[in-house]
C-alpha cells in the first residue's frame, strides 16, 4: 500500500513538473561546458606567435591599448602560463579584451554572440527567459520545480529497490537491455539512468536549491554555524574621474612577478587594476582550470613594494563559505574538473531522458485506464440494451 502511494505521487508530481525539469536539464548540459565553449569560440583571438625573443611588452602598455581602443576601462588582467597565451583584460562584469603581449596590439573582443547565447540560456535555465536577479513567476517555477525534482528522485530510489533481491530482478533495472520496444524499453531507461545518475543529479538539485532559495542559502550557513562572507560590494564602485596621475599606477609587471614567485605552479594569475592612489593590488593565483576555488588564492600585495599584506586561501574560509563556493561550482561540476563537467553533463543529459520515458510512461498508463473504462462503458451499454430488448 505504502508503494502504492509513492508511485501515485512520483508519477503526479513527474507529470506537474516534467516540463519545467527537461528545460533545465537542457539548458543544464549546455550550461556545464560554458567556459570551455566560449573558449572554443574565442581560440583565435585567445592564442599569438610567440616571437624567438620571447621579450614582452610592459603591462602598462597593454592597459593604455586598451585604454585608447575605446572599449572601456579595464577593471583587471589575467595572464595564463602560456607562452601564446594573449593578456586578457575585464572591462565592466561580461567584456574580455584579448592584447597580445609581444606587439601590444589589441586582437578582439570574448565573442559577443558566444556570451548572449549563454545569457539565453542561462535565462532559460533559472527564470524561463525572464531577467536574472527578478523575483518573478518564472523564476519561482524553475525553482520549486528543481525542489519537486530532489522529492522525484528521492521517491525513485524507494521505488527502484526490488520487492525480492534476485539477481534477474536487480539485473533488469541496473544494466541496459537490447531488443526492448516500447513501454518495456521506457521502463529499462528509467530505471538504468535513474539508479546510476541518482547521486550526481541529487547534488545538483542540492546546490541548485540552495542558489534559489534564500531560506536555503541562509540554512547552508546556520547548519555550519559559520557567516557568510562580505559581498564587497562597496569596493566594487567605479570611481568618479581620475584618482591618480598616470605615473602614479602601481607597476604592474613588478607585482606579477612578485606573484610567480608566491607559487611557481600557478596556471592563471589575475591583478586587479587599482582605484586608488593608496589601494592595494589584489593577485588572485589559480593553479586551478579556472572552475575551482579551491585551488586559488588571494595576495593583496603593496602597491609600490609589492609586499605581501594578506593571504587568503580556500581553507581560510568557514566551513560555511567553503560549502558555499562548492555549491557554486559543484552545480556545474567544475569543482571536479573536467570528470566532474563531464559527469554533470551526462546526469544532465540523463535528466532529459528521465523526463521522457516518465511522461511517456504515463500517458500509456493513462491511455490504457481510458480504453478499460470505455470498455467497460461499451459492456454495460450493450447489457444494458439486451436487459431492455428482453
Amino acid at each position: 500500500m505504502i508503494r502504492k502511494v509513492f508511485f501515485w505521487l512520483h508519477l503526479s508530481v513527474g507529470v506537474t513538473a516534467g516540463l519545467f525539469i527537461f528545460v533545465m536539464a537542457a539548458t543544464g548540459v549546455l550550461l556545464t561546458f560554458e567556459r570551455q565553449i566560449i573558449e572554443l569560440v574565442d581560440r583565435d583571438i585567445r592564442s599569438v606567435a610567440a616571437p624567438s625573443d620571447g621579450q614582452e611588452r610592459r603591462l602598462s602598455d597593454l592597459l593604455d591599448a586598451v585604454r585608447h581602443s575605446g572599449m572601456g576601462e579595464p577593471t583587471a588582467l589575467a595572464v595564463r602560463n602560456q607562452p601564446q597565451a594573449a593578456t586578457q583584460f575585464t572591462v565592466g562584469r561580461n567584456k574580455t579584451v584579448y592584447v597580445d603581449p609581444y606587439s601590444g596590439a589589441v586582437i578582439g573582443l570574448s565573442s559577443v554572440r558566444a556570451h548572449e547565447f549563454f545569457s539565453t540560456v542561462e535565462r532559460l535555465h533559472r527564470t524561463l527567459g525572464a531577467p536574472l536577479g527578478s523575483k518573478s513567476i518564472g523564476h519561482w517555477l524553475m525553482a520549486i520545480a528543481n525542489l519537486l525534482f530532489g522529492g522525484l528522485i528521492l521517491l525513485g530510489i524507494i521505488l527502484w529497490v526490488p520487492r525480492k533481491w534476485a539477481w534477474k530482478s536487480v539485473r533488469a533495472s541496473i544494466a541496459f537491455r537490447s531488443g526492448l520496444r516500447g513501454k518495456a524499453r521506457e521502463w529499462n531507461w528509467h530505471n538504468v539512468l535513474g539508479i546510476w545518475c541518482a547521486l550526481p543529479l541529487l547534488v545538483i538539485v542540492l546546490t541548485g536549491v540552495v542558489m534559489s532559495f534564500d531560506w536555503a542559502n541562509a540554512l547552508l550557513f546556520r547548519l555550519t554555524n559559520s557567516t557568510p562572507a562580505a559581498s564587497g560590494r562597496g569596493g566594487d564602485r567605479r570611481p568618479q574621474g581620475r584618482e591618480f596621475a598616470k605615473g602614479n599606477e602601481p607597476n604592474y609587471d613588478k607585482l606579477l612577478t612578485v606573484a610567480k614567485m608566491l607559487n611557481p605552479e600557478w596556471r592563471t594569475i589575475t591583478l586587479n587594476i587599482a582605484r586608488g592612489g593608496k589601494a592595494p593590488v589584489s593577485a588572485t593565483v589559480d593553479t586551478g582550470n579556472g572552475g575551482q576555488p579551491q585551488y586559488r588564492t588571494q595576495y593583496s600585495l603593496n602597491r609600490d613594494t609589492g609586499a605581501v599584506m594578506k593571504t587568503v586561501t580556500f581553507a581560510d574560509g568557514s566551513l560555511g563559505q567553503r560549502l558555499r563556493a562548492f555549491v557554486r561550482f559543484g552545480h556545474t561540476g567544475e569543482y571536479g574538473g573536467w570528470p566532474g563537467q563531464v559527469v554533470a553533463a551526462i546526469a544532465s543529459f540523463a535528466a532529459c531522458v528521465l523526463v521522457y520515458t516518465g511522461l511517456s510512461l504515463a500517458i500509456r498508463r493513462f491511455a490504457v485506464a481510458i480504453r478499460r473504462k470505455r470498455k467497460i462503458a461499451v459492456s454495460s451499454r450493450e447489457a444494458y440494451e439486451e436487459r431492455s430488448a428482453a
